[in-house]
């Protein structure tokens, strides 16, 4: 063994409180107190293991300082994958670097001489959420999480793929918590606190597993840290600061059964910090082979102690190696290195010969003895966190399963295309200079982007020394004297891409138009003398579109301004090729006591029937359910005839001003006309709603200017209508007043990470009432960005999906509602809303106690509650960490269904 203290290494005669070694063994970071902040220091490990290195100039020693952190930093660690480094300190944030893919090295530390960064290192996300000095860091398997402690007693989980977003707060000590860390398997986190327990958590619900507390009954809080860990193959966690028989030690404690019979002794004082190496030697003792871990044990007492599981006695114990208390350890990736910082400022490297410690097993070895202890390899584990425990949900799981395509192994399978890293677009080298007429220069603007900072993968950068660089722009002076471009008017734009503007038919004109046609060939339509207009497919669903010789293209598809309207076209065309249309003819006839219009009837290019109007008709709409076509007039008149023969079911409906839109779904027609909507019920000849003013929609968003973009009548006759300004509103008429039921430009609808959701719906289908008007508001969508720190987006998107759910069941559209239902289930799922789940899983459920066989099962806009629940159960099944709340009711669902 070979001990090592270079003096180099040091923070001015500063404590180092914290030291980690890089996974691949290259870089060593330390933290601790700096002169007027805290330290977070990067070493150069090949000047400290080798002596040639150490003494050749040109490798750099120090690669990075940064002294970013307001005060002493506590803890350093490494993530398993090496990406980033994790440091919290005194001043109660997190910081978490990653090393720049394009690094301005060279720069000399502020405030010093001759301190040069040879990387650079941007700290890429600030967590902040302590209330307390943060004393301890760790990483979980694979880098889902990082857990810290504070002096505040709590332990915060944050999600390292959604940084700064915290997952989960554990709360239950009662004394300033100094140590936490993870089991390997995933399964636990420990954590260690000066109220003289060591608690152990589950990750499966963040729940207490066990509390320890026999071990610390005797013990002071007279460490700084209480820095525990975990064995790599996860059968052993040894305490920090423990006592046996008024000795400290520390205490060794079994994963079965959580029993605490050993004892690592041989202390003075306290100890303060524990450290597994992760990897499993394999040491030949007699003439077998034996599995043992490497365990490295610091006091307050300056010692370290290093011991191997199945041994009785430590391998080496270092008395005197520093002039303060060890604070914190650190193996090397291959186990033969293990490095110590220590409040007196220094740190020391024990090197150890594989012929007295043993040699690391591959990962495929620990693989193995994984799968023999726990069933599972680590990969599997991070993958599929919980074992199936209900025999139901394999059973559900294996339909699920056998319900999918075989594949064809003979047919080629496409892989995805791997993740392409787009390259950065090419920086202009040439810059050009000319001169205006008055001898102004003007130069052209070149591009330069920006450095990303968020580097996927760390490269090693060779050490080299600073030198200046010299800019590769090449300025090039053109000296054509050129005119400047000065004008005062704003052509280039037009009022339209400023305010996008609704085209209506009956939109007064200043010239009235004399013929509406559709032809294919302009010039052929303008030789027609008499051109007839065609009405067909009465019973399409189609967007349908007046075209005008004059005029532009116009929509038929009502989107009316509130401003009033005075004027209809004399003549216009409307065709599509079926075997049913109508011809109509506006103003066929004149007489003394006005016009008359003319509409036919065409079925396989032969008359049906014929009707005369004493107006014009500017709108019409087909009833497939009843076979009916209603007609608008011009004279503010609705009609409604039998589709067949053409006669008049009932006199005609009087409205108060111009019909703008007029449709009909099922039983129910909707007339809408410059300032109000009407409803009636045409199979009981019944009025459902009756000229409600639409000056509250205009009222409601005083700001902007308000066209109707869409109007819709569902098949129950709730009326519904998109406004330009990304509203849809319907109309209750049990409330008797407009409710919204979508809105784009809404702050929580455009920073929910649900929107896109409804993209899954039939948004052409009159079945999907909400689907169809949310597809045309959300062409007007909000420009709202933020940084999301304190997890607004997942409470926006829980909002979201409540709000589609209760806009579905108010719509009364089952198809949606159970749509939004399962994906607010997934939702919840995801984030581990357990709570929020059971509630509902519990309201769709019902009373189960005392459920009798004559009780009806409550439904819901039709649908069985208990069907919904077999449905919600089936997404519950496909989780692992919500299979004991499936447990629950799905036997209480079964148990009902047999007493029926």
């Amino acid at each position: 063994m070979i001990i090592l203290k270079p003096s180099w290494i040091s923070h001015n005669g500063m404590p180092i409180f914290s030291i980690d070694i890089h996974p691949d063994g290259t870089r060593l970071a330390t933290g601790g107190q700096g002169r007027d902040s805290g330290l977070v220091m990067l070493w150069n490990t090949a000047a400290v293991l080798d002596e040639n290195s150490e003494n050749d100039e040109n490798v750099p020693k120090m690669l990075c300082q940064v002294d970013s952190h307001l005060a002493s930093v506590n803890c350093v660690r490494w993530s398993h994958s090496g990406k980033y480094l994790a440091s919290g300190g005194d001043d109660k944030i997190i910081m978490v670097w990653t090393l720049s893919k394009y690094p301005n090295s060279g720069n000399i530390v502020f405030g010093t001489k001759n301190i040069v960064n040879i990387e650079t290192w941007k700290c890429m996300f600030t967590l902040r959420s302590h209330s307390g000095d943060i004393l301890d860091l760790a990483w979980s398997p694979h880098d889902s999480y990082l857990a810290s402690c504070s002096v505040d007693n709590t332990i915060i989980i944050w999600d390292a793929q959604k940084f700064p977003s915290v997952h989960k707060v554990l709360s239950g000590h009662t004394g300033l918590v100094k140590g936490v860390s993870w089991d390997p398997i995933g399964k636990y986190i420990s954590s260690q606190s000066d109220d003289r327990t060591l608690r152990i958590w589950r990750t499966s619900d963040w729940k207490t597993d066990t509390i320890v507390t026999t071990p610390f009954k005797d013990c002071g809080g007279n460490t700084s840290v209480l820095r525990h860990s975990w064995s790599p193959d996860g059968q052993y966690l040894v305490s920090a600061h423990a006592m046996n028989n008024n000795g400290p030690v520390a205490k060794v404690i079994e994963r079965d059964g959580w029993t605490y019979e050993k004892d690592y002794v041989g202390h003075r004082k306290a100890v303060n910090c524990v450290r597994f190496s992760n990897s499993i030697m394999e040491r030949k003792i007699g003439k077998k082979n034996h599995h043992m871990c490497l365990c490295a044990v610091g006091s307050r007492d300056t010692n370290v102690s290093v011991w191997q599981t199945g041994l009785k006695r430590p391998v080496v114990v270092l008395e005197s190696l520093f002039q303060g208390p060890v604070l914190d350890l650190s193996w090397s990736a291959n186990g033969l290195n293990l490095y110590a910082c220590s409040y007196d400022g220094t740190i020391a490297i024990l090197i150890f010969d594989p012929k007295d410690i043993g040699k690391a097993l591959t990962n495929q070895d620990k693989n193995i003895i994984f799968e023999k202890m726990y069933g599972i390899s680590p990969l599997e584990r991070h993958n599929n966190n919980l074992l199936i425990e209900n025999p139901a949900i394999l059973k559900m799981n294996g339909n699920q399963r056998s319900e999918v395509q075989e594949v064809d192994p003979k047919k080629e399978i496409k892989q995805p295309p791997p993740n392409v890293i787009k390259p950065l677009p090419p920086i202009l080298k040439k810059q050009i200079e000319t001169r205006t007429s008055d001898g102004r220069r003007r130069i052209t603007p070149i591009f330069i982007p920006p450095t990303p900072d968020n580097a996927e993968e760390i490269n090693v950068l060779p050490f080299s020394s600073s030198s200046e660089c010299k800019s590769q722009v090449v300025v090039e002076r053109v000296n054509n004297i050129i005119e400047p471009n000065i004008s005062n008017s704003c052509s280039n734009f037009s009022q339209e891409s400023q305010t996008p503007t609704i085209i209506d038919s009956t939109i007064p004109r200043s010239t009235p138009t004399s013929v509406l046609q559709v032809s294919p060939n302009r010039g052929e339509s303008k030789k027609r003398p008499e051109p007839v207009t065609l009405i067909s497919n009465l019973f399409s669903t189609k967007k349908i579109k007046f075209n005008n010789v004059e005029d532009n293209e116009i929509s038929s598809d009502v989107r009316p301004n509130f401003s009033e309207t005075t004027i209809q076209k004399r003549k216009f065309a409307i065709s599509n090729l079926c075997t049913d249309r109508v011809v109509v003819e506006n103003d066929k006839c004149k007489t003394i006591n006005g016009t008359i219009s003319k509409m036919k009837f065409y079925t396989n290019n032969l008359v049906v029937w014929e009707k005369v109007f004493s107006s014009s008709i500017v709108k019409y709409c087909t009833n497939k359910t009843l076979s009916l076509i209603v007609v608008a007039l011009s004279d503010c008149t609705i009609h409604v005839m039998g589709s067949k023969n053409g006669s008049l079911i009932c006199p005609p409906y009087v409205l108060s001003s111009l019909v703008t839109s007029i449709s009909s779904n099922n039983h129910y027609l909707l007339c809408m006309t410059q300032n109000s909507l009407s409803v009636w019920n045409i199979y009981k000849q019944e009025c459902v709603l009756y000229e409600e003013k639409l000056n509250t929609l205009v009222c409601s968003n005083k700001n902007k200017p308000v066209n109707v973009q869409k109007c819709m009548l569902t098949e129950n006759g709730t009326s519904i209508i998109t406004l330009t300004t990304g509203k849809s509103y319907m109309f209750s008429i049990s409330a008797k007043c407009w409710m919204i039921i979508g809105d784009s430009g809404d702050a929580i609808y455009s920073n929910s990470t649900q929107k896109n959701k409804h993209n899954g719906l039939n948004k052409t289908s009159g079945k999907y009432p909400l689907g169809v008007m949310q597809a045309y508001s959300s062409k007007y969508k909000s420009n709202l960005d933020f940084k999301d720190t304190d997890g607004i987006s997942e409470l926006c998107s829980k909002s979201f999906l409540e709000q589609q759910m209760s806009a579905a069941l108010a719509l009364e559209s089952d198809k949606e509602y159970k749509y939004w239902l399962l994906a607010y289930v997934s939702f919840l799922i995801e984030r581990e809303d357990n709570d929020r789940l059971r509630c509902l899983c519990q309201d769709l459920l019902g009373v189960s106690h005392g459920y009798s066989n004559h009780k009806k099962v409550e439904t819901i806009i039709g649908m069985s509650k208990h069907d919904l629940l077999r449905e919600v159960l089936v997404i519950v099944a496909g989780s692992r960490s919500t299979q004991r709340l499936f447990t629950e009711f799905h036997d209480q669902l079964q148990q009902m269904s047999l007493n029926d």
